[in-house]
């Protein structure tokens, strides 16, 4: 079923990227979470056209939503999207997925949260939303961006970062300007290097963006002995990507770098 909402906020976040929120225009509930998916359609002239996005923030008291989004030049869906304004009209449908804090096992220590691009969206809802409720585990944040100018949601992850000692986030640049000071590289490599190597058995790794970065570090974490249910995946595009074993390997061997060597 095709529900109606409305445009309350559709702004632009980083260079590409956009942050929409919209409010149902119905009587039944509207209780997403993030991790969740909806279908969001428009019914244009040419007819109706629809995609799937991931909730990043779900307000249920106000029976508002957001999606944090790229707009794709050329696209079929996004460049509709970034031209509307407050009070337009679109539909949605859903939920389908499920949402990160029930993928999260209780039984880990730690939570760590490794998306690219867009995937910062869900995984900086999550992270407000446990917090907010109370989660005492350390969640670590690591978000990859191409360059500087596709960063967002910086001060809202630091105003976290201000209010919660158990959480922290970085981001990684694969094309870095002159004087970063922050990760450099794709979170496959530059992440490995922030865990905790001797304790990998104490995390829950959810990951969250690219297919390439999803099924690579999913099948590394694997082989470095972290057990299946302690890595909880989205994929936004290039879902059948296959990492080839060599490239499993070498990420693999960076999140077993240190354990490795203490056990020489």
């Amino acid at each position: 079923m095709w529900r109606p909402a409305r445009v309350v906020e559709n702004c632009q976040v980083s260079n590409g990227s956009m942050w929409l929120t919209l409010e149902s225009e119905d009587a039944f509930p509207a209780s997403y979470e993030p991790g969740h998916v909806l279908g969001l359609g428009l019914d244009l002239e040419q007819g109706f056209i629809r995609h799937a996005y991931t909730v990043s923030r779900g307000e249920p008291g106000l029976r508002r939503f957001s999606h944090l989004y790229r707009v794709i030049t050329g696209g079929r869906m996004t460049p509709h999207l970034v031209r509307l304004i407050v009070g337009d009209r679109l539909y949605f449908h859903g939920p389908f997925h499920t949402p990160i804090q029930q993928e999260v096992q209780s039984s880990a220590e730690r939570i760590v949260l490794i998306g690219t691009g867009a995937g910062i969206g869900p995984l900086f809802g999550f992270a407000e939303k446990t917090l907010r409720e109370g989660e005492s585990r350390q969640i670590n944040l690591y978000t990859g961006f191409h360059e500087a100018s596709h960063i967002c949601l910086i001060p809202e992850l630091e105003a976290l970062s201000q209010r919660y000692s158990n959480f922290t986030s970085e981001v990684s640049l694969t094309h870095p300007p002159s004087g970063w000071r922050g990760l450099v590289g794709r979170v496959t490599e530059s992440v490995p290097e922030r865990l905790d190597h001797g304790n990998l058995q104490s995390y829950h790794f959810h990951l969250v963006g690219n297919g390439e970065m999803v099924h690579l570090m999913r099948r590394a974490l694997m082989q470095a002995r972290v057990s299946m249910g302690r890595v909880s995946i989205e994929t936004y595009f290039n879902h059948h990507t296959e990492p080839s074993r060599l490239r499993i390997e070498e990420v693999a061997s960076r999140v077993l770098q240190e354990s490795v060597r203490l056990a020489k």
